[in-house]
C-alpha cells in the first residue's frame, strides 16, 4: 500500500508544470519510467553472468533513456517520455530475440508496453499508432521471424528464462491495471470532493445539498417514507466580525463552527454550508423532539469556545430556525419554512432556536424567497441581507441539480 499512498500524495499535489487533464497520465508515466529502469538495471548483471556482454552494454543505454523519460516526464515533457519509453523497448525487444531468440521471452515485454502507450500518449490518434506498433511487432517476433529465422539460444542459456519473462510481463501488466485504475478512481475522488465539498470549511455545499433532499423526495415517492428535519444556522453579528477583525477572522470562525459541527452531530446527519454565514443542516429519520435538545448542546458548547485575537474575545452564538418535512411538502418550501423560522430567531433577539414547536406553526411562505430577503431587509436592518448575494432557493437548486453531483 506505500506505493499507492504516495500515488495519493502525488495526486493531490499536482506540479505546476504538469496540466490537470495530464496528471493521471503523468503519474502513470512516472511509475512506469521508474519500474522500467529498475527492470533493465538488473538485466545488466544477468546478461553479464550468461556471457552476453552486448546485451549487457545494451541495457546499460536502456537504463539511461527510461531515466530520461522519467526527468522528461517530471518536465512537462510527457509525450518525449512516452517516445523514449517506446523507442526503447520496442528496439531492445527486437535486438535480444533476434540474439536469443524467441525461446527467450523477452517480445513478452511489448504486450504491457504497448497497453501503456495506448493510454499515455496525449494525442489519441498517435497512441493508438504506439499501441498497435507494439503489437504488430511482438506478433512479428512471436511467428515470422522464427519461422524465417528459427535461433538457437546459447548453450549456457536458461530454458526457464522465457517462463520468467512471461511470468513478470503479466504480472506487470496486471500491476499496471490496477495502478491505472487506482489513479483514476483517486482523480474521481478528488473531483467529486471538489464539487460537492465547501472549499473553505469542508463540509457539504450547496450544489450537494439540493441533490440529497431531491433523493430524498424520489424515496418517499417511491413509498420509502424516511422521516427528517431539515435546520437553518445564521452565525450572529457575522458582519460586524468581519467589519471590525477582517474577512480572515471570520473564516476562522467559519472553520471553527464547522469543526465543532463535525464533532457534535451524527455522521448520518448531512452537513452543508449553505451560503455565507449560514448552514443548513439535514437530518434523516429524526424528528424534532430527537434534534431540538442536540442543537442547544451545540449552542452551549459553542458559546465556551470564543475566538481570541489581539486581545479581543470574539463570542461566537447562532441562530436557528428548524422544521420537520410534513407529507405533500416539496423540499424547497420545507427550505423556505426553516429560514422564515431562522428570521423570527434573529427578529428575537439572536442566540436562540426557533422550531414548528415553539409558539404557532409557521406556513410555508407564499412569495419567493428573494422577495422575502428584501422585506426582512426593510424590517430588520441589523440583520445582514442575502438579497443580492444569493438567487431565490428553487433556482439555485434546480440549477444545482442540472449540474448532477452525486452524494
Amino acid at each position: 500500500m506505500a506505493p499507492f499512498s504516495t500515488l495519493t500524495q502525488a495526486a493531490a499535489q499536482r506540479p505546476d508544470n504538469i496540466r490537470h487533464r495530464n496528471l493521471r497520465k503523468h503519474l502513470l508515466t512516472r511509475w512506469a519510467s521508474l519500474m522500467g529502469a529498475a527492470v533493465h538495471f538488473l538485466f545488466i548483471p544477468l546478461f553479464w553472468v550468461l556471457d552476453h556482454s552486448l546485451l549487457a552494454l545494451i541495457n546499460v543505454i536502456s537504463v539511461a533513456m527510461w531515466l530520461g523519460a522519467y526527468l522528461a516526464n517530471q518536465h512537462g515533457e510527457q509525450d518525449r517520455a512516452v517516445y523514449l519509453i517506446t523507442t526503447e523497448a520496442y528496439c531492445h525487444a527486437i535486438i535480444a530475440t533476434v540474439i536469443l531468440g524467441t525461446s527467450a521471452g523477452f517480445h513478452f515485454y511489448l504486450l504491457t508496453l504497448s497497453c501503456w502507450a495506448a493510454v499515455t500518449h496525449s494525442v489519441k490518434w498517435v497512441a493508438l499508432v504506439l499501441g498497435l506498433m507494439g503489437m504488430l511487432v511482438f506478433l512479428f517476433l512471436e511467428f515470422p521471424l522464427s519461422q524465417m529465422f528459427p535461433l538457437e539460444s546459447g548453450p549456457d542459456f536458461p530454458l526457464m528464462l522465457a517462463t520468467l519473462n512471461l511470468s513478470c510481463a503479466l504480472f506487470t501488466m496486471v500491476g499496471f491495471a490496477m495502478l491505472a485504475r487506482h489513479v483514476y478512481e483517486t482523480q474521481e475522488e478528488t473531483l467529486t470532493s471538489m464539487a460537492t465539498r465547501d472549499a473553505l470549511t469542508g463540509l457539504h455545499n450547496r450544489r450537494f445539498a439540493g441533490e440529497y433532499l431531491r433523493q430524498l423526495s424520489g424515496d418517499r415517492q417511491d413509498g420509502t417514507n424516511t422521516p427528517y428535519s431539515l435546520a437553518l444556522i445564521d452565525i450572529d453579528h457575522f458582519k460586524l466580525i468581519n467589519d471590525k477583525h477582517g474577512h480572515k477572522i471570520g473564516d476562522q470562525c467559519l472553520i471553527q463552527i464547522s469543526d465543532l459541527l463535525v464533532r457534535h452531530f451524527r455522521r448520518s446527519d448531512v452537513l452543508c454550508r449553505w451560503g455565507g454565514e449560514e448552514f443548513l443542516l439535514i437530518f434523516p429519520g429524526a424528528d424534532l423532539n430527537e434534534i431540538l435538545p442536540v442543537l442547544e448542546g451545540f449552542q452551549e458548547r459553542l458559546r465556551s469556545l470564543p475566538i481570541m485575537h489581539n486581545g479581543d474575545v470574539i463570542s461566537l452564538t447562532v441562530s436557528v430556525g428548524v422544521t420537520s418535512h410534513t407529507p405533500g411538502m416539496h423540499y424547497d418550501l420545507l427550505i423556505n419554512r426553516a429560514d422564515h423560522l431562522l428570521y423570527r430567531a434573529k427578529a428575537e433577539g439572536r442566540d436562540r432556536i426557533i422550531s414548528d414547536q415553539t409558539g404557532e406553526q409557521v406556513p410555508p411562505p407564499l412569495y419567493p424567497t428573494s422577495a422575502k430577503r428584501q422585506a426582512t431587509t426593510r424590517t430588520a436592518p441589523g440583520r445582514r441581507s442575502h438579497a443580492n448575494q444569493m438567487p431565490p432557493v428553487k433556482a439555485c437548486l434546480e440549477a444545482g441539480l442540472r449540474s448532477g453531483a452525486p452524494p
